[in-house]
Order: structure tokens, then sequence, then C-alpha cells
């Protein structure tokens, strides 16, 4: 990226760059402030990337607490938004690597549902979502969250890039891949 390109990248919000410039220098209330503006939309994407809610909640209060303790070291090559969302999907990743698999839901749990057409059809639109939860989920990370930032969270394909550290082409190509495997993962539901 040209360091034109660079400069106008941190310079598009210049609050944010004034609350990073004072939280640099230890004022807590600052990073509050980046905290508040940010929290809801790192907590959409962990939520995506993770596919639990407290995790997601646990990973974006990590990834908070990782952006404070390396804050001098945060230079504003990229915007805040930009390096804490990678941050952000550095942790999803680190997470996913450590998790074990979870068990699906029993046979004999899902025998003791109400069996009235309304149930049924919630029970249906139920496993549709599980169903397009776990196969997100089953994408490897390199296809999941370029996914995730381009298509759920409204990032751009170059934003995208930014943050993942890759060119705007190789971001598109890795989300049309993961769109191809969810797919032929959910070709049942068709």
């Amino acid at each position: 990226m040209s360091q034109a390109a660079v400069s106008a990248d941190r310079s598009a919000d210049p609050v944010e760059t004034r609350w990073v410039d004072l939280a640099r220098a230890g004022d807590e209330n600052a990073f509050a402030a980046l905290v508040r503006q940010y929290q809801d939309q790192l907590y959409r994407v962990a939520v995506r990337m993770t596919g639990d809610p407290q995790d997601a909640q646990d990973t974006v209060q990590e990834a908070f607490l990782q952006a404070w303790q390396h804050l001098p070291g945060f230079h504003g090559e990229a915007r805040f938004s930009t390096w804490i969302t990678r941050i952000l999907i550095n942790r999803c990743h680190n997470a996913h690597r450590a998790s074990r698999p979870t068990d699906p839901l029993p046979e004999a749990e899902a025998a003791g549902m109400p069996s009235t057409p309304a149930a049924e059809t919630l029970a249906v639109a139920a496993h549709r979502r599980d169903a397009v939860r776990q196969a997100l989920l089953s994408l490897p990370i390199d296809q999941r969250a370029p996914l995730v930032l381009s298509t759920f969270s409204g990032y751009t394909h170059a934003e995208t890039g930014r943050i993942l550290g890759l060119s705007e082409s190789a971001t598109k190509v890795r989300a049309h891949r993961a769109r191809r495997a969810l797919a032929t993962a959910l070709q049942e539901w068709r």
C-alpha cells in the first residue's frame, strides 16, 4: 500500500486519531471511548468467527486488553479499527486452534420436542441456523475470516485485505471459495 493510501486510511476519522493519541499517552478514558466505539462491531465479527456468544464476548475483551497492552507500539500505519479487528481475528484463530469439536444435540433430547406444526417449523429453522453456523465454523480460518468481514460485517474487500494483511484480490478469492464451500455444505437446504 502506498504512503498516501496509509495516510488517507489513518486520517479518515480525526476523532479516532485523537482518542488513539490520548490513549497512547496513557489516558484510560480515551481508550474507553475507543472500546465503546468498536465493541459492538467487534462482537458481531467474533460471534461469527467463534460461533458462541460467550466465547465471542471473551475474545473481544481479550482483544481490547491486548490492544491496550500493545498500544505504545501502535504507530498508526492503519486505522485503529483495522488494527483492533486484526487482533480480534488473530485471537479467534488462536482459540479455534485450541478448541475441541463440540458434540451435536443427542437425538434423545431432540425427540422430547413437541410435534405441533409451529414447533416443527421452529425446529426446522433452528436446525437450519445450526447447520449454517456449523458449516461456517467448519471453514478454514483463512476463508472464514474474509467471508465474515466482507459479507457479514460490512467491510469492503479492500478494508478486509488491510485487516488480514492480504491484497484485495486475495480477499475476494478467499471469500468466494468460502461461499462455494458453504453452498456445497448446505446443499441439502436448498
